[in-house]
């Protein structure tokens, strides 16, 4: 299967989808280490189809909208189950390799928000023979543990674009309307509106005013892994309130944003 290129981060501000520390700090930046190179983006924008649990005989329709899944290691390969599926599907990782990396060396079971599409079992795959079907993986955008209240339990984003880190703790989350931030301190929530964004060279940037406060966030396609948490996000973010910097993850919501 020929691998497809995504455009994740071009035109998201104006409707297109942005497959989008202190704490939540980058992989050079925490461990010395490159992180993994993610496709180039293309003017291509993703297709809105869901995971579904239809026939396997053919394949489904392009599946580049955001999956939400649960993935598990089993042995030599891994089975992944949506989260409105009932049906267990061999796991072909076409993007990066990191969600394979993840589950053979941090977790056996992780909650998934990937790019990726369902389709029958290719002829040539023989040990997948059996299984409902094959799920694509073209790129991971979120991984982390599931339980009550996470994971495929947790409800469906109803943000646009979320962001967060540690050591101060953080949170930026931008809606079709505005930005909140939240800090442990006061204040401890701010709401902004005026929201503007714009998109240059690989970083979708989000502007607001309220209560006083100005605050920016920028979202970068650079992987980004929670020091606490240890969650894996496809984004790295940076926001600036009043002029001060926070540096943490950023996680993708809505794709319907104008």
């Amino acid at each position: 299967m020929a691998r497809r290129r995504i455009s994740y981060l071009s035109g998201f501000a104006i409707g297109l989808a942005l497959v989008a520390a202190a704490g939540c700090g980058r992989k050079e930046n925490d461990d010395g280490g490159t992180p993994p190179s993610p496709p180039a983006p293309s003017t291509a924008a993703p297709v809105a189809a869901e995971l579904s649990s239809g026939p396997v005989n053919e394949p489904a329709e392009s599946g580049l909208a955001i999956k939400r899944a649960i993935a598990t290691a089993d042995g030599d390969h891994a089975i992944v189950r949506g989260c409105d599926d009932n049906a267990d599907l061999w796991l072909i990782d076409e993007g990066d390799g990191t969600l394979t990396q993840l589950l053979t060396q941090d977790a056996q079971s992780l909650y998934i928000e990937a790019y990726g599409e369902r389709s029958a079992v290719p002829d040539d795959l023989t040990a997948a023979r059996g299984q409902a079907g094959v799920f694509v993986l073209e790129q991971l955008l979120y991984a982390g543990a599931s339980g009550e209240g996470r994971g495929c339990s947790a409800p469906a984003a109803d943000y646009v674009v979320t962001a967060r880190g540690n050591e101060p703790f953080w949170a930026a989350t931008v809606t079709t309307t505005g930005m909140v931030w939240k800090q442990p301190s006061a204040p401890t929530q701010i709401t902004l509106g005026e929201l503007q964004s714009e998109d240059a060279e690989g970083t979708v940037s989000y502007r607001a005013r309220g209560e006083g406060h100005a605050l920016e966030l920028f979202v970068d396609f650079q992987p980004c892994r929670d020091s606490m948490s240890g969650e894996y996000f496809a984004f790295s973010a940076r926001a600036i309130l009043d002029g001060k910097e926070f540096k943490g993850c950023g996680r993708v919501g809505k794709q319907d944003a104008p």
